[in-house]
């Protein structure tokens, strides 16, 4: 084999900055910001000085440099590689980042010179600050050591000397990929759990590579450059014309786990890098690019995907059995749907195509997601059904773009049944879903449809039910004593009555009765009984008791009381005062509470907070709240819908004071007096 075709071809397009919501192409151009370049092995007294990050007092940590510069090169042996250098100098602010001294730095070893990568000329340096003077320590060799962690991957570590609160820590080290081992640059992340004050990636493309480059995330670059340059390979026919880019965020924020978001890499500034071609004059000539229709025809010709789902693995006595059942098409679809889901259990893997086979898995009664929806597709085909698999992203792997093909984005797979106008999916691996009801998991954006036969599609993960909750209170109050006695009754329904199906349907009574203790330890409770467990997976799920509780600080003539007793919403799930991300909430919010309070002869409502409506733009979301008393009984109304799934940042304040108006209303009492004689 010549030496150039172990490389893979790689293109530089153009940078995107793929937004959550939108894809806009920026153009290559440097913004007027102020420079930084810091001197290895030397630090600035203000950065030992810090004691707090100004940008964020909480931080424990800062990056003050984190920087790469990627260059490619021709190695005798190795072909055409890719030599990264980086340079990291990270603020120790408190002591729980005491352990970022210690790095490891992974790296592809296949026990071959030719197929392994290299890390090397490792340095580091550690500052303190002692006696008012600056001390340097600089990294041993010795504390510098090598793991073989698998078969096929290393890793070297790094352990900083003399790290405490206030240091200044700072290493860099090499990293060289052969382009067959590695064959695009890593993901560069600009931001990280702790804030970066400086983050710089700078790249080098030959003319015989081609990358597509994105930049997704939500913060703009501080610096965008782009340039022609000559770049000596180190081969006559390799060396000449270049791109030479150089990508600068400033000021980065620390990326916290807000609530409704998917995953972290959704979210966060980066620049990733895909191959599309190579092209080597007079030696090779390769298109690495996708397309959507290329991607569909490599998961249909795979053995561990396509040649699973055309696989007829069930007897003629099921399908029998199950016609003989079915009057329609869509009976059919639900007998093939629950006779799968109670068949097989799933293992809670993810994942693509089969690991030992869809047989395999329904002989064992145990299998992947993914293998679950494979068998069902089988078997719904086999009853005479259109049927398809659906390729998707989870929330927790990330969004897929339709502007950006690619095999490698999906980790999951469900079905896709057409009766009729109507298309339903599938997802048979969740014991407790009615047909039609995805798993939050996998109300991720878009799916990919891999057809029978024609071309593929792309069809919208909504979820049809929302997370619907019914809480209902009717009691006796005794102001006197403070003391409030009654029954209580909810119903889970949608979402909700999954969730508890999920956690509490196989399990003892006893475990959710802790729990039901738990979330209103003031009461006391008896004669808890559940119905519906898992008899009607399109009924909702009911909760019965009878519970008392009492105030010990009742004072004889006037009760305080608040009457949200079930239903409250006690805090705002959205703390932070601004946000830059999208909010994606899976599915929609409905929840309602009822309450009915008889008083004693003598006794009337004092004091009520106001009745409310508040209503979020666009009729997203609606809430009413009101308290009244109709003779001697204090009704009390709330009711919460939230029916928008997604919100752009400009539309958090909004959410964000919905929801602390709701807080504000649960959280007041109501004032029962005794009537003057």
């Amino acid at each position: 084999m010549n030496s150039f075709q172990i490389a893979h071809r790689f293109s530089v397009k153009g940078l995107g900055l793929a937004l959550f919501f939108v894809l806009s192409i920026s153009s290559f151009r440097s913004f007027a910001q102020e420079d930084y370049k810091p001197k290895l092995g030397f630090i600035d007294r203000a950065a030992l000085d810090m004691t707090v990050y100004p940008g964020d007092s909480t931080a424990d940590a800062v990056y003050l440099y984190d920087f790469a510069d990627v260059k490619f090169h021709y190695d005798d042996k190795k072909g055409i590689t890719m030599t990264m250098k980086c340079w990291v100098r990270i603020k120790i602010l408190k002591e729980s980042a005491l352990d970022r001294a210690s790095v490891s730095l992974r790296y592809i070893d296949q026990n071959s010179y030719e197929k392994s990568e290299e890390i090397d000329e490792i340095s580091g340096f550690v500052y303190n600050l002692i006696d008012n003077r600056i001390v340097t320590t600089e990294l041993d060799k010795k504390s510098i050591t090598r793991e073989k962690l698998s078969e096929t991957i290393g890793v070297k570590k790094i352990n900083l000397p003399n790290v405490k609160k206030g240091s200044v820590i700072e290493y860099t080290y090499t990293r060289t990929s052969p382009l067959g081992v590695r064959d695009a640059p890593d993901t560069w992340s600009f931001q990280t759990s702790i804030p970066v004050k400086w983050s710089e990636y700078k790249l080098v493309v030959p003319y015989i590579l081609d990358y597509k480059i994105t930049m997704g995330g939500y913060l703009p670059l501080s610096i965008n450059e782009r340039e022609q340059v000559h770049l000596n390979m180190g081969h006559s026919k390799l060396d000449g014309g270049a791109t030479s880019y150089r990508f600068v965020l400033k000021d980065a924020p620390a990326f916290n786990k807000e609530p409704f978001i998917t995953t972290a890499s959704d979210y966060i500034s980066k620049i990733s890098f895909e191959l599309e071609s190579i092209s080597i004059p007079g030696e090779i000539t390769q298109n690495h690019s996708h397309t959507w229709e290329q991607v569909d025809e490599t998961f249909n010709d795979a053995a561990w995907f396509g040649a699973e789902v055309r696989k007829n693995i069930f007897g003629k006595e099921v399908k029998d059995e199950l016609l003989k059942q079915s009057k329609d098409s869509t009976e059919k679809m639900n007998r093939g749907y629950a006779f799968i889901q109670k068949s097989i259990k799933w293992d809670e893997t993810a994942g693509l195509g089969t690991r030992g086979g869809v047989k395999k898995a329904f002989d064992n009664k145990k299998g992947s997601a993914s293998e679950i929806n494979l068998l069902l597709n089988s078997l719904l085909r086999e009853l005479g059904l259109d049927s398809d698999p659906v390729l998707l992203s989870t929330r927790f792997n990330g969004r897929v773009f339709e502007h950006l093909p690619s095999v490698d984005v999906f980790n999951y797979a469900i079905c896709r049944v057409k009766i009729g106008d109507k298309e339903y999916l599938l997802d048979a691996s969740q014991a407790f879903a009615k047909p039609g009801m995805l798993p939050e998991h996998a109300l991720n954006g878009m799916g990919r449809v891999i057809p029978k036969r024609g071309k593929g599609y792309f069809v919208e993960l909504k979820p049809k039910d929302s997370k619907t909750t019914l809480e209902m209170i009717e009691a006796d109050i005794v102001p006197d004593d403070g003391s409030v006695k009654g029954t209580y009754r909810s119903s889970l329904g949608g979402y909700d009555a999954l969730s508890w199906r999920e956690e509490y349907a196989l399990a003892p009574e006893q475990t959710y009765l802790e729990a039901f203790k738990k979330e209103y330890p003031d009461w006391k409770i008896e004669n808890v009984s559940v119905s519906n467990k898992t008899e009607d997976l399109n009924g909702v799920v009911n909760v019965k008791c009878a519970f008392a509780l009492e105030d010990e600080n009742a004072s004889p003539g006037v009760f305080y009381f608040n009457p949200m007793l079930a239903g409250r919403m006690k805090e705002n799930p959205l703390k932070a005062p601004e946000r830059l991300y999208p909010l994606d909430l899976a599915t929609g919010i409905s929840s309602s509470f009822i309450g009915n309070y008889r008083l004693p002869d003598g006794y009337i409502l004092e004091e009520a907070p106001k009745a409310e409506v508040i209503t979020l733009p666009e009729k997203a979301g609606r809430f009413l709240f009101q308290v009244k008393q109709m003779g001697n009984v204090i009704q009390v109304n709330s009711s919460m819908v939230v029916s928008k799934l997604t919100f752009i940042p400009e539309e958090y304040d909004a959410l964000r004071e919905f929801f602390e108006r709701v807080v504000q209303k649960h959280s007041q009492p109501i004032v029962i007096k005794k009537k003057a004689n």
